[in-house]
């Protein structure tokens, strides 16, 4: 639960890659980017092309790789960074506090993929740019507001073609297995060899269901066995806190019928819908209109150094953001969830744990917006309250430890990794016919 712009990239960027290849209809889901298909390739060429220039040879200038530290390191302990003058872009009093901003403009250029902390960054204009704001506003003598807002231009997407691309991949998913796997093959076979070095679909069944919808479950293994030759420090990384990581996620309505289930256990993650004419389903049950708001429930615990950590029973709300100019999905969590400590946290007070799910809660938002004349924008925002105390700060340290061993030899190959996926990506929609 930290700040951190760049890891919330790398999760978007492969989520956008498994959804690309593990979904069966990699060619149907690209012919959903236009209305015919040059426009189609256009559109999603150049969104693959944005996320491609994001890891690609990426530098920044030593104020920023500072920040970045830093605020890994105290996101949990903001009194640690409000009076550092050399990581904000700017600073101001208030009745409060304090507030502080750091801007930072990311951009390929020269071949490299180069942030830098200035003030005054503009929304982005030219493909791949990245306008990144990072801001800390006090709200009490221990409480601070976190705000991490990033827009990246990704091409000229009219955002309502967002929902046909989802449509899309499911209604390709409702068909045979057999069918599923072969189109997914022969569309986007570049991508599926980049990508299967990390990711393999390991099994797909659909079952028709008497009322026309398919009901359709998925395997995929998560291992860094295969990574082990070309990117040695990233297969380490992955096999150290990817593979023993498990998660849940389910969205479910106010009924309690589940439309969507996936969970990691033992490196596999099993994805589980239903879908009938491109919509969900609930997966038991009478077929019925999914709402645009459901009920997110969240289990996802991590190993970090001797210990594991995490939360279960966590529950937000899950929006489907539908308007003229925008569609993406906002999640919003405002209930305390449960907490798994290692015994050396038992002592410590735990109060402070209920403080980012009080008031507006944990809020994050993805979504493409488009402005008359301007380029669509992929647009990321996170807000977090927090109520500095030993508690926090354990678990501040507990992510660092994950964030140090990330940092150098295991961040350049992940993104030479993710580059060489996107890069692959773009050549396989060039392919479409």
């Amino acid at each position: 639960m930290t700040c951190s712009p760049s890891r919330r990239g790398r999760t978007l960027a492969l989520s956008l890659a498994v959804v690309a290849v593990a979904s069966g209809g990699c060619r149907a889901a690209t012919l959903a980017y236009g209305t015919d298909l040059a426009s189609a390739r256009v559109h999603a060429d150049a969104l693959a092309a944005a996320i491609e220039h994001r890891f690609t040879q990426v530098t920044r200038t030593p104020k920023f790789a500072n920040a970045r530290l830093r605020l890994g390191r105290y996101a949990m302990a903001p009194s640690k960074l409000v009076n550092d003058t050399a990581l904000w872009t700017s600073m101001r009093s208030t009745r409060i506090g304090a507030d502080r901003d750091l801007e930072i403009h990311a951009g390929l250029r020269g071949g490299m993929f180069a942030f830098t902390a200035r003030q005054a960054v503009p929304l982005p204009v030219q493909l791949g740019d990245q306008r990144h704001l990072m801001s800390l506003k006090q709200l009490g003598e221990d409480e601070w507001l976190w705000r991490t807002d990033v827009d990246q231009a990704v091409g000229t997407l009219p955002p309502a073609r967002v929902n046909d691309i989802t449509r899309a991949l499911l209604q390709s998913a409702e068909r045979p297995a057999a069918v599923m796997r072969a189109d997914y093959r022969s569309a986007f076979p570049r991508t599926t060899e980049a990508i299967g070095r990390l990711l393999t679909l390991d099994s797909v069944g659909t079952t028709a269901q008497g009322d026309g919808s398919t009901l359709v479950t998925m395997q995929i293994t998560v291992s860094g066995d295969r990574l082990r030759g070309t990117f040695p420090a990233y297969a380490k990384y992955i096999a150290k806190y990817v593979e023993p990581a498990r998660y849940r996620f389910r969205l479910s309505d106010r009924r309690g019928g589940d439309f969507f289930d996936a969970h990691a256990l033992n490196r596999v993650l099993t994805m589980r819908f239903r879908s009938r004419n491109g919509e969900l389903q609930p997966l038991l049950g009478a077929a019925r209109r999914m709402p645009d708001t459901l009920s997110l429930h969240v289990d996802a615990l991590a190993k970090i150094s001797f210990f594991t950590v995490g939360v279960t029973a966590m529950q937000g709300q899950f929006v489907h953001v539908n308007t003229a100019r925008e569609r993406g999905w906002a999640m919003r969590f405002t209930s305390d969830p449960k907490w798994h400590l290692p015994f050396i946290a038992e002592r410590l007070l735990r109060t402070p744990l209920r403080r980012p799910f009080e008031g507006e809660g944990v809020l994050l938002r993805m979504s493409f917006q488009r402005e008359e004349d301007g380029p669509t924008l992929l647009r990321r925002t996170a807000h977090m309250a927090v109520r500095e105390s030993a508690i926090m700060r354990f678990l501040g340290n507990l992510g660092f430890t994950a964030l140090s061993d990330f940092a150098g030899a295991v961040e350049d190959e992940e993104n030479r990794f993710l580059a060489e996926a996107f890069s692959a990506m773009r050549k396989d929609i060039a392919a479409i016919r």
